[in-house]
């Protein structure tokens, strides 16, 4: 009963996602990429700009995809694989004004992220999951994120 609800439900979060990522001509149906791993939703900012952006972040098991909305619709949205990214964790006064609960994300190609999480759990929850996946795919990661 309590599965079959929780299920619903994220069928439910699911249907918010457009399930399209569009890069150039080619379409990659994101459902298609395998298992969810975890999803929230948090705030990102590309390193080098001002403006932080809400943002869906959902992590499968190979890719890392982000897509964040404005007014306007889609604004950015981006396929990260794994294997390539870098993930640390930013410590309190690293990054802007009152958002503690941070994390930096760099790779090839690729303007380097910072994510900012509601919360130190969901942070917590995010860089273990993060640093779990990129192993499993055989990334190396740039410092270990967890202690415990």
């Amino acid at each position: 009963q309590i599965i079959q609800k929780q299920e619903n439900q994220k069928e439910n979060l699911d249907q918010r996602f457009p399930s399209l990522f569009r890069k150039g001509r080619r379409k990659t149906v994101v459902r298609n990429l395998g298992k969810m791993i975890y999803y929230s939703k948090v705030k990102f900012k590309f390193q080098h700009c001002q403006e932080v952006n809400s943002c869906f972040l959902e992590l499968f098991q190979s890719y890392l995809y982000f897509q964040s909305t404005g007014p306007n619709g889609l604004t950015y949205q981006g396929l990260l694989p794994l294997q390539e990214l870098q993930v640390r964790e930013l410590g309190a006064g690293q990054g802007p004004g009152q958002q503690e609960h941070a994390f930096h994300i760099s790779g090839p190609l690729l303007n380097p992220l910072v994510v900012f999480c509601p919360s130190e759990a969901e942070l917590r929850q995010w860089l273990y999951h993060l640093e779990k996946q990129i192993q499993l795919c055989g990334g190396s990661l740039a410092l270990p994120l967890l202690s415990q």
